[in-house]
């Protein structure tokens, strides 16, 4: 009942509008993002450009679109990734324990004292520029937290009886933690996954911003931002404004949907029930 509640919310319906919207891009684009018109640069919204036009004519609600469908994807592909590798990691260290658990602890406290955005440029510096290594730098960056989480949770719930039980039953690892353990940690995993899409969003913005993410041959909200930066000063806010306010609306629709899969649905406060005369009801 709290899951369906969530998922009804106006943060879900918010998130699943902004992907239907990205998914249906060649359907409601209306125009080519790669087209280049130079007798249409820097044109305002209207005139049958609803966003705008950009410095080389490209109409901005198409490429909005199409880069909605790259960032995103960024997003949830990283998202996936850091999950995974923070789930098998942290999940070794709170059923191995001893030097098992002590190296991967102090791996993930090592990479966490490092700022986040250095580590992610300085393994896209040395990386091939492209989708695939844009996603696998994110998604291997992201992943210390998570363990940690699933590490203390694991390490919490082991020691449960009815764990203890089916080991004793015979149960094998596997089967104890397919069976046990992950539903368990269930909802915390959901939680850091969507806080890991919004984080991993904002990434793909902050590294094609920089120039060291997605080609700028490929339309995405990040390289969309970078394009409108020597624009800004010349009146064409539409070019930056747009893109910004997916990026930031996605990113917090994501933690308001983290929030609530974390706390619930709110309820209205518990009120007395009043009778005409002021005195409440027993």
């Amino acid at each position: 009942m709290k899951m369906r509640l969530v998922i009804l919310s106006p943060a879900a319906a918010g998130l699943f509008l902004l992907t239907l919207l990205s998914t249906a891009a060649p359907l409601l684009a209306g125009a080519d993002p790669a087209e280049v018109r130079m007798d249409r640069i820097l044109q305002p919204p209207g005139n049958g450009h609803p966003l705008g036009t950009d410095e080389l004519g490209r109409d901005v609600w198409s490429r909005l679109l199409y880069g909605g469908r790259v960032s995103l994807a960024v997003g949830f592909l990283a998202m996936a990734l850091s999950i995974s590798v923070g789930m098998i990691l942290g999940t070794i260290s709170g059923l191995a324990g001893g030097f098992i658990d002590r190296l991967i602890m102090r791996t993930s406290d090592m990479l966490l004292s490092i700022p986040s955005i250095l580590l992610m440029i300085g393994l896209q510096a040395i990386a091939p520029q492209g989708l695939l290594s844009v996603i696998l730098v994110i998604g291997f960056t992201g992943w210390m937290l998570i363990a940690r989480v699933i590490r203390t949770e694991i390490r919490a719930i082991r020691k449960e009886t009815y764990v203890l039980a089916a080991k004793k039953l015979g149960a094998g690892p596997m089967q104890r933690f397919i069976s046990h353990l992950l539903p368990r940690c269930m909802p915390s995993i959901i939680v850091l996954a969507a806080g890991s899409a919004g984080h991993a969003i904002l990434a793909e913005a902050t590294l094609s911003f920089l120039g060291l993410g997605i080609p700028q041959t490929i339309p995405s909200w990040g390289n969309m931002l970078t394009g409108a930066q020597g624009y800004l000063m010349s009146g064409a806010w539409w070019l930056a404004v747009f893109p910004g306010l997916c990026i930031a609306l996605t990113i917090y629709l994501m933690h308001v949907l983290g929030d609530r899969l974390q706390t619930g649905p709110r309820r209205p406060s518990a009120r007395k029930e009043r009778n005409p005369h002021g005195h409440s009801r027993g």
